[in-house]
């Protein structure tokens, strides 16, 4: 059986068309890098299907999910996080292009430091207006946890192509494992991803490996990045009224996720960074919520938040999240309580 130490992982939705570019690059560089690649396939496109089950390729697992086309993106992912056998893995979306430049100065299979969670592509921003217009091509090398995530909030900037870093096989499976008890199950969760992963380690960069990222769905004026962030809420049920509780509900995501029990960092560490991103995201929705909610509030939530400190024990400030965002959602309580305890280990607002 061959040893990989890097999978590649397309789960793909579109059609055979609209998918070829991308997963035809994904052969060429696992071909050339003697990676392995993973192809989580719930389109139901039958043309699709009988195409690339037809080309033997020794490295690639072919996975044909027609009886789930109607599941969330998380668990088609997932399905391919679980059968990557590598040592790390790269998720690569269905439209994205993955290059292979030249002979890499690291050496994938001898990564065995604890403090490095991913490496990470030159991350290349297309559009089809523009062609390429920026390059996500930073290191996050600070030693403690909440000190990687500072270092990612400046120097990501809005921008989480991160995502598409090769991360520590265990982290992202255990991550991904997680996001099935998820409340939502939102494509807004990317972000708390990305942070939980830098929690965990350093993403050092490997210049001799490029993503082209197709970014036509997030470049526009900002009316239109609103629409599109909105559709990601009304998307997973919330509708138009979760945007409104976005922060908070990034707040609980990021908390959760970094304070996982399996995380590899120590509890002191765990606790700090997660706190660092339950305090920014409270603050950023204390910032913005009188843009668009506080006709939607009661004079008791707005009482509480005008009386809300980040200062407060940790338990304070996630019953303050969770009791707003309850009143517009009162069902995700319980889904909350429930997913922090499967993450955890323990019940709700506990750290220890």
């Amino acid at each position: 059986m061959t040893e990989y130490s890097l999978s590649i992982c397309i789960p793909s939705k579109r059609n055979l068309i609209d998918s070829k570019s991308s997963i035809s690059s994904a052969i060429g560089f696992c071909d050339s890098t003697g990676s392995e690649l993973v192809i989580s396939d719930n389109s139901g496109n039958k043309e699709k299907s009988e195409m690339w089950k037809k080309i033997p390729l020794p490295f690639m697992k072919y996975l044909d999910n027609q009886n789930n086309t109607n599941s969330v993106w998380s668990d088609n992912w997932y399905n391919g996080i679980k059968n990557c056998s590598g040592s790390f893995i790269g998720i690569v979306s269905d439209d994205d292009i993955l290059v292979n430049i030249g002979d890499s100065a690291i050496d994938y299979k001898n990564i065995n430091h604890n403090d490095i969670v991913a490496i990470k592509p030159i991350i290349s921003l297309w559009n089809s207006q523009t062609g390429v217009y920026k390059q996500n091509n930073f290191n996050i090398d600070a030693n403690e946890a909440a000190e990687r995530i500072k270092q990612y909030y400046s120097l990501a900037n809005g921008n989480n192509t991160t995502y598409f870093s090769f991360y520590k096989s265990n982290i992202l499976n255990d991550i991904f494992k997680l996001l099935k008890y998820h409340p939502t199950k939102g494509g807004y969760t990317d972000w708390s991803i990305v942070l939980a992963c830098v929690a965990s380690g350093k993403i050092l960069v490997d210049p001799s490996k490029q993503l082209i990222y197709k970014n036509n769905n997030w470049f526009g004026d900002q009316k239109y990045i609103y629409n599109q962030v909105n559709k990601l809420y009304i998307d997973c049920g919330l509708g138009e009224d979760g945007i409104i509780v976005s922060a908070l509900l990034d707040a609980l995501d990021g908390f959760i996720l970094i304070m996982r029990k399996n995380s590899n960092i120590d509890i002191d560490q765990k606790i700090e960074a997660a706190e660092l991103v339950l305090n920014s995201n409270i603050k950023k929705f204390i910032e913005t919520h009188k843009t668009y909610s506080h006709v939607k509030l009661s004079r008791d939530m707005i009482n509480n938040i005008n009386n809300i400190k980040l200062d407060m024990k940790i338990d304070e400030k996630l019953n303050f999240c969770i009791d707003i965002i309850a009143s517009f959602f009162p069902l995700l309580r319980e889904e909350y309580e429930q997913f922090y305890q499967h993450s955890t280990g323990l019940e709700w607002g506990n750290i220890f």
